[in-house]
């Protein structure tokens, strides 16, 4: 950021994708308004400034070049930091709703932070799954508690999509109101956030023509290097979508049927792994332990503990032909064994 106001605003114009006669028509003045302004040879009247950062979905610091980053990121780390220790100290359920607390009070300080209004939304996304009666059932006696955190969330989720130019910040935020309208029953909501996400139908992905420009600006040798980012990346997507499918039919489908799939499931996240450079090590335990736990959902809930307890003790055995260390083994055992712990109440 400049602290020159006419670079700011083309910086930000262009950043918008607006051409000085859109930016001119938005604000209802002439295009050579506009170009005065960014080349300096004019500038804004002070009346002008509060519609001028609206329109280009910035503070009017930020159009003045007021540089608020440093404080951002500080502001940023210190509430990540207050979030992991709450993380530590409670139960999911109860943990989430004093996160989604703290980051409602913390959002209404930094209003332009839209890292932390993300951070808001996603965990409200897993308070509503929490809260959701079909699922979890949690805090039914105290639903106007509830439903503040919702309305407050929302808004200034629509609040981060309306404003931020950041394409990660907002569909991450569109991603997360989604599942908190699924989880309230509202469909239709839910389907306009998700109409708008980034989708793989096309196939024409950012990720593959990046990886074929990289190719024919700088050759091979280069292009690997993006071939193996996105191949973690791939790895993230395939990971999150065979976890809600082993997910669904360990929980409501027949025991064989959701045996077969779970296996299907494990053995792309096995093959994949193949090259384990090309995933991120954390992500590949996490989704190993959630289709083993998932397989062993679908015996207990066909009243098959003995059964359950077998796969227990084969995962325990796979997992320690597969070369992992003696901490990476740890870790998938402890988040297994905390699925189990968690979930007992559901037991058949």
């Amino acid at each position: 950021m400049s602290n020159s106001i006419g670079k700011n605003i083309k910086h930000f114009r262009k950043s918008k994708g607006f051409t000085q006669e859109e930016l001119a028509d938005l604000l209802n003045i002439t295009p050579q308004a506009v170009s005065k302004w960014e080349s300096e040879a004019g500038l804004p009247d002070v009346s002008m400034l509060i519609p001028l950062a609206k329109v280009l979905g910035v503070t009017t610091d930020q159009l003045l070049g007021y540089d608020t980053l440093s404080e951002n990121e500080e502001v940023t780390a210190r509430v990540k930091e207050n979030c992991d220790r709450i993380r530590s100290n409670k139960e999911r359920a109860e943990r989430t709703l004093e996160i989604c607390e703290y980051l409602s009070t913390e959002t209404n300080l930094n209003p332009s932070n839209f890292e932390i209004i993300k951070d808001y939304v996603q965990e409200t996304a897993n308070l509503s799954m929490y809260e959701d009666p079909v699922l979890e059932g949690y805090f039914q006696d105290e639903p106007e508690r509830i439903r503040k955190i919702y309305s407050d969330c929302i808004r200034k989720g629509a609040y981060l999509i309306s404003h931020s130019t950041d394409r990660d910040l907002i569909d991450k935020t569109h991603y997360a109101l989604a599942w908190i309208y699924i989880h309230q029953k509202d469909f239709d909501k839910a389907r306009d956030h998700i109409n708008v996400l980034p989708g793989l139908s096309t196939g024409s992905i950012r990720e593959n023509i990046d990886m074929e420009l990289v190719f024919f600006e700088s050759g091979f040798d280069k292009m690997k290097g993006k071939i193996k980012d996105n191949s973690v990346m791939l790895f993230l997507l395939v990971a999150t979508m065979l976890n809600t499918i082993s997910e669904n039919y360990g929980w409501w489908g027949e025991a064989e049927e959701a045996y077969e799939i779970c296996d299907w499931c494990e053995n792309i996240i096995k093959a994949f792994a193949g090259k384990r450079d090309f995933v991120d090590t954390d992500k590949y335990l996490r989704a190993r332990r959630c289709v083993a736990f998932f397989r062993m959902v679908a015996a207990k809930k066909a009243g098959d503990q003995a059964y359950a307890e077998q796969l227990y003790a084969k995962f325990a055995e796979d997992i320690k032909s597969e070369g992992l260390t003696e901490e990476e083994q740890q870790r998938i055992m402890e988040m297994l064994n905390n699925d189990i712990a968690y979930y007992s109440r559901y037991d058949s």
